[in-house]
This record gives C-alpha cells, sequence and structure tokens, in this order.
C-alpha cells in the first residue's frame, strides 16, 4: 500500500490525484488517498466532467480523512488550507511508522499557506527528514530520459558558492549511485557532475575544487563518477561517452530545466535518503489554473506510478 496525499484544496492536487486514480492501469486496491472524501467528492463539476471514470475511481480506494471538509476559495494561499495539508503530511508519517502504507505521494502544497499554519520548515521534505531522523536527503529531479540530484535547493543564488563543500556534493553523488543501484537495478551507475562556474575552472571562484574533492573522494569509494563539467556542454558530454545514468547538479535551475524540458510537465520529485520512497510532481500548486478542470495530471501519475515501482 502507498499513500497519496492531495494537497492543498485551493490549488489543483485534489484534481490531479482524482484525475491519476481514475486511470485504469493503477491498482486501486493499493492506493489509501490522505485527505477528505466529501472535499473531493465536492469538488466542481468542470474538475469532474470526467465524473463517470472518476467518483466511481474514487470509490474503490481507501481514503483517511485528515481534516474535517470545509469551504475555502480556490487559487490563492490561506491559512486553513495550509493546515489542511499539514494535518495531511501528519497522518502520512503516522501510517508509515506503523507500516499501514510503504511509500507515500505527496501532491503540491503551497509554502506560503503552510507558513500562514505555524509550519516552520522549507518544505515537506526536511519535514519528513526530521520526523524519521534522516540527516543527509536529496531532492531527485526524475524524468524517464533524465535524472538529476540537486547539491543545493531553494537557495538565493548569491548563497549557492559557500555551500557547495566537499561533504555536501559528495553526499549527493553517493546518494545518487545508491538510488541507481538499489532501486534502478543498475550496477555500478555512471554519474556526471556539473560545475557550478560556466567554464569549470576559468575564472573560478573555488566552488570546482571542493567538487574534483568530492568526486575523487567517491571514486576511492569505487562510484564512477566524472566532472566538474560546465552545465553548457555537460549533456554533449553524455553522448560521447558511454551514457551517463544520473547527474549531480549545484543549484535548482541548473537541474530543473533540462529535467522539465525533457519531461514536459510529467516529471517527478523522488526524495532520497529517507527509509520509504516520497514522491511528487515536479511542479506546485498552480493557482493560476486552480478550478478550471484543465490541469494535466500526468506528473502525478508517473509519480505514484514510480512509488508502486519502487516499492515492490
Amino acid at each position: 500500500m502507498i499513500g497519496i496525499t492531495i494537497g492543498d484544496p485551493s490549488g489543483i492536487g485534489p484534481e490531479i490525484v482524482l484525475k491519476a486514480i481514475s486511470t485504469k492501469s493503477l491498482p486501486k486496491d493499493k492506493l489509501i488517498i490522505i485527505g477528505n472524501r466529501k472535499l473531493l467528492e465536492n469538488l466542481p463539476k468542470k474538475i469532474l466532467h470526467n465524473a463517470k471514470n472518476i467518483l466511481p475511481s474514487l470509490i474503490e480506494c481507501k481514503v483517511i480523512d485528515a481534516f474535517e471538509n470545509f469551504s475555502y476559495e480556490f487559487g490563492k494561499p490561506q491559512k486553513k488550507c495550509g493546515i489542511a495539508s499539514l494535518l495531511q503530511l501528519n497522518l502520512a508519517i503516522h501510517l508509515l511508522k506503523v507500516g499501514e502504507i510503504k511509500g507515500i505521494v505527496t501532491a503540491p502544497v503551497s509554502k506560503t499557506a503552510l507558513s500562514l499554519a505555524g509550519f516552520l520548515f522549507p518544505g515537506q521534505t526536511e519535514y519528513f527528514a526530521r520526523e524519521f531522523g534522516v540527516d543527509k536527503h536529496g531532492m531527485l529531479a526524475w524524468s524517464k530520459e533524465l535524472k538529476i540530484i540537486l547539491v543545493t535547493i531553494h537557495h538565493p543564488l548569491k548563497d549557492v558558492p559557500k555551500l557547495i563543500t566537499k561533504e555536501n556534493v559528495l553526499e549527493k553523488i553517493i546518494l545518487l549511485n545508491n538510488y541507481l543501484n538499489h532501486y534502478e537495478k543498475i550496477k555500478s551507475p555512471k554519474i556526471g557532475v556539473f560545475s557550478l562556474n560556466p567554464h569549470a575552472f576559468e575564472f573560478t571562484c573555488g566552488a570546482e575544487y571542493s567538487i574534483v574533492k568530492a568526486i575523487k573522494q567517491a571514486q576511492k569509494q569505487g562510484i564512477k563518477v566524472y566532472g566538474p563539467i560546465p552545465a553548457d556542454s555537460i549533456f554533449a558530454d553524455r553522448c560521447k561517452r558511454t551514457a551517463i545514468n544520473g547527474y549531480v547538479a549545484m543549484y535548482h535551475d541548473q537541474g530543473m530545466l533540462p529535467v522539465k524540458l525533457l519531461s514536459q510537465g510529467t516529471g517527478v520529485n523522488v526524495t532520497l535518503g529517507l527509509p520509504f520512497i516520497r514522491s511528487s510532481p515536479l511542479h506546485g500548486v498552480a493557482f493560476d489554473i486552480a478550478g478550471q478542470g484543465i490541469a494535466n495530471p500526468r506528473a502525478m501519475y508517473n509519480a505514484i506510478t514510480l512509488c508502486l515501482n519502487l516499492t515492490k
């Protein structure tokens, strides 16, 4: 069994969860929806335009109410929606700890709404890590075509260089290597590491020397890792040598841009380092289209499918 949170009710989370679970290929008996059944059943008709498939699929799934049904406004951060999001996370953590579910798929939440609700963590990842006593974790931007782990995530660019340390880069190399080996079943995976500086060592401010130290340490541990390679040529480099299985990027956009470009809105975020699989769509709450019934559920479907496959 895996759990699926519906995310912030005022975003597209409930919509894409319902659309994704209506897909015939998903085993409904393996899914536990964490949210509120009444809230899902009361979504506007334009969201449930395909109600013949969606509502029967919802009936087939086990739904656990994490909060009471309430009224809200689509497309804006609200404290009560932040509270609902937090209650979902708390219930998911409980179900994971007691073993009722083996993995969790989280729909998008609003960091602003969570903050209004008193949530003190940068995101869901850090909350899960704290609850399960995990110090070393990372965000993997996953698509069928490309897999990139990030050394830094939501830090301002001016703060990134000082965070590119040997320890931080090595940690992400090891997390990615373990994931590719254990979950993707790739024996001796090959990993490419981005440089921070556009021309690597030319005009470097020093980060590249830390990256080299991390790479050499990883190589001593038997990991096949290459770099640092400038971001503007790392994928051309991929074409020259034996296929690279995954990459380590230094900051958010450096890794997210190529994955989102290639996946075309269907990418998945996988949190590495947790004692269970946690995946989510590689996009946010999309307040601008919330409540309109036009959200694409492909990323949520891929997140659910990936979580199911990796928890087998």
